[in-house]
């Protein structure tokens, strides 16, 4: 799979390979993956390879990758019931994309200023909102491409809006503070805090387990490889990983690498510290960081 264009990657979803032939009404998450610059570069004359610019507007139009249509990654959060940073409801979303001209089953390519945490969450956004096509981040993101050397581009071509229409919402890629509470002792479930560890010792969720999210970034800042990443995480046995920061977005690079690595079941708690630490009645631990 590593060594796959984007090209022959979106075929195989398309032909159920990747998919394990499930009906439209009970879908498989779209795959999810890191793909480098050269890699990228050869797939841009496939025409069914979107690449989704998430930096702002202002260094977009000062250089994109051409064929690139921008997305607003703030437009896909807001304040729900006082907690900052939520997932917007399923309309929105479907909405904000397809004004980006996305289709639900292209496959995409999601492009930050660099590996930070914009990408990684809006392609948790989009999958759990049921986008069927591949998704993809930009190792390294737009600083990769530049010092690669790869052109960019001042022109704007709109792709248009379109309809999006995703599969169901894939409830298993998040959870809630209710969840949370009914799995603390579920020795199925194995829960990471990816916050640093200052943040971590002064209050936690009760059993989790301390990993920065930014150790699954090597020291020039390009993702860890599959087995570094599973390694760091002490390769868990656990059937379901969770994870949380502060707002849901450091979680969200934890989310896409595991994924990538290999961990079928990981879900997000979009809440995260925001909502467990304000609620009294949720239990919380102090003190350094556990592995």
């Amino acid at each position: 799979m590593r060594h796959q264009t984007l090209a022959s990657l979106a075929l195989a979803v398309g032909l159920g390979a990747a998919g394990g032939g499930c009906a439209a009404a009970d879908p498989e998450p779209a795959t999810i993956r890191t793909v480098s610059v050269a890699e990228l570069a050869g797939s841009l004359d496939t025409p069914e390879v979107v690449v989704l610019d998430v930096r702002t507007h202002e260094d977009f139009e000062a250089g994109h990758i051409a064929g690139a249509t921008w997305l607003d990654p703030d437009g896909l959060r807001a304040t729900i019931e006082g907690v900052d940073g939520q997932v917007v409801p399923r309309a929105t979303a479907l909405d904000l994309l397809g004004q980006a001209g996305i289709a639900a089953d292209d496959p995409l390519v999601i492009a930050g200023a660099d590996n930070g945490t914009e990408p990684a969450r809006v392609a948790w956004t989009a999958m759990l909102y049921g986008h069927e096509g591949p998704v993809a981040l930009l190792d390294g993101g737009m600083a990769a491409w530049v010092d690669a050397g790869r052109a960019v581009t001042t022109d704007a071509l709109p792709r248009g809006t379109v309809g999006y229409l995703g599969a169901p919402t894939r409830e298993e890629l998040r959870v809630d503070q209710a969840w949370m509470l009914a799995h603390l002792d579920d020795p199925a479930v194995a829960i990471f805090d990816v916050r640093t560890a200052e943040e971590y010792a002064e209050g936690h969720v009760p059993g989790a387990i301390s990993v920065n999210w930014t150790h699954n970034l090597t020291r020039d800042g390009a993702f860890r490889p599959a087995d570094e990443v599973r390694a760091l995480h002490e390769d868990p046995a656990q059937d379901t990983l969770v994870v949380y920061c502060r707002t849901g977005s450091r979680a969200a690079v934890s989310w896409v690498l595991l994924r990538a690595a290999g961990y079928d079941d990981v879900r997000l708690y979009d809440g995260s510290w925001t909502e467990w630490g304000a609620d009294p009645d949720t239990p919380k631990v102090t003190g350094p960081t556990r592995r």
